[in-house]
């Protein structure tokens, strides 16, 4: 049913829109994801994730903005921080919740919309070159039928003085609603910005966000990255994230996972020049019967490189989480240090976890590591803190809330991370 309604779509976008090489793009995409179809379980990389309940169902594209969105925002975490902000509802912008404070009036702080009336050459110039939709059709998908999105300009040498908050609201409180967001980044040499991208969902009906980000970043550039999930209600989610990476540059990029019914989170880093620092750090917090999937690819396609990925998942009632890590190591990437970590804790007999971290190294002078863990709560620690007069339920939640922390301390907004950490509080 969801596929009769993209084909129509994609109809209606055809008859209004411009000839060019947008559309032309937008085409080629299309004819991809009619090839594809949605992955199934039957594909190697989505054999955990079964998009069944997404494609059975009915989801329409819409703009209607209710009163509900503007209290969920002004309640939000996001909105207590003095940021720049582009607020979209259903994947449209909303002008009256946006507010650009940065002065610099060389950096650029808008809409994929406006970008591509008034920035079109370095639009024409990132846009799509990333994000491949060959073989990845909830990319093609994205690309064939984006609403509207983020795009931030960080021209050379330049600073974003403030975080600039991406905050996306599904508002399924009249029908079942598809949004398709598209963020483009791009952080040139020496330039350093810091973006905040979060999720929320209000009404009883469903909701699916396909997403999909690109960033660039040019020499010796810095881009703080946090993604901050909290879809409740019957939200479903599949973010695709690609990170480009000329020499020097350093990334840190931070997922926190706190609700939603179905997210699939995909992640990659490419580093094309030498001395490329990399950070992925992950915490998902899952209950009822929620799902959530994490996959990383990280390409040290160039020597003298460094990676270091560490996710945590705490998982209750009948919940299911996936991690799929990959490093790739390729021929000329001697020097290569890579870290490559994945650590559950079950707190239910019915909770369940797959996890899969991948190395595959092609060159002969590197220095590789990965792992996993999943288990209950440690005894010893328990036993240390109800030793010491802390009844059970304090002392695990204590134990719990160090296991998270250490994840939610990578991101640095000091007061955004105080406020994380009272909401994963809440959630455990």
């Amino acid at each position: 049913m969801l596929l009769e309604t993209i084909k129509k779509d994609f109809v209606q976008y055809k008859a209004q829109a411009e000839q060019g090489e947008f559309l032309t793009l937008r085409e080629q995409a299309f004819a991809e994801f009619e090839k594809l179809g949605f992955p199934t379980t039957k594909h190697e990389e989505w054999k955990y994730t079964n998009l069944k309940s997404i494609t059975d169902k009915t989801f329409q594209s819409t703009c209607e903005i209710k009163s509900l969105v503007n209290e969920l925002f002004n309640a939000s975490i996001e909105s207590k921080l003095t940021a720049n902000f582009l607020v979209f509802v259903n994947g449209s912008l909303v002008n009256e919740l946006s507010k650009i404070i940065e002065q610099d009036n060389n950096i650029v702080i808008s809409s994929i919309a406006a970008a591509r009336k008034n920035n079109q050459t370095i639009f024409n110039q990132h846009f799509g070159k990333y994000a491949k939709v060959e073989g990845e059709a909830m990319n093609a998908l994205n690309t064939a039928l984006l609403s509207d999105g983020a795009f931030v300009f960080v021209p050379k040498g330049k600073t974003v003085t403030h975080p600039v908050v991406i905050f996306n609201i599904s508002d399924a409180s009249d029908l079942n609603v598809l949004a398709q967001p598209r963020n483009l980044i791009v952080a040139e040499e020496s330039s350093s910005v810091t973006l905040v991208e979060t999720y929320y969902a209000v009404g009883a009906n469903a909701s699916f966000t396909n997403v999909v980000t690109e960033t660039y970043a040019g020499k010796n550039a810095h881009v703080e990255h946090y993604k901050i999930q909290q879809q409740g209600g019957e939200s479903y989610q599949n973010n695709f994230t690609q990170i480009f990476q000329e020499a020097d540059t350093n990334i840190n990029h931070v997922t926190l996972t706190l609700d939603g019914t179905m997210v699939r989170n995909n992640l990659h880093f490419y580093m094309n020049g030498e001395h490329c620092n990399s950070l992925l750090y992950g915490l998902y917090v899952t209950d009822n019967k929620d799902f959530v999937d994490n996959h990383t690819r990280v390409d040290h396609a160039k020597p003298n490189c460094f990676s270091d990925e560490k996710y945590k998942g705490i998982l209750k009632d009948q919940s299911t989480a996936v991690f799929n890590g990959k490093i790739m190591v390729h021929l000329d990437a001697q020097k290569t240090n890579a870290y490559q970590r994945n650590q559950n804790i079950l707190l239910s007999d019915d909770a369940t976890v797959n996890t899969k971290p991948q190395l595959e190294i092609f060159a002969d002078d590197v220095k590789c590591t990965h792992g996993a863990t999943i288990g209950e709560l440690d005894e010893e620690p328990m036993f240390y803190l109800r030793s010491r007069g802390i009844p059970e339920n304090v002392a695990r939640k204590l134990l719990l809330n160090a296991f998270a922390d250490d994840i939610a301390e990578k991101i640095k907004i000091p007061e955004l991370v105080e406020l994380l950490e009272n909401l994963i509080d809440e959630k455990l």
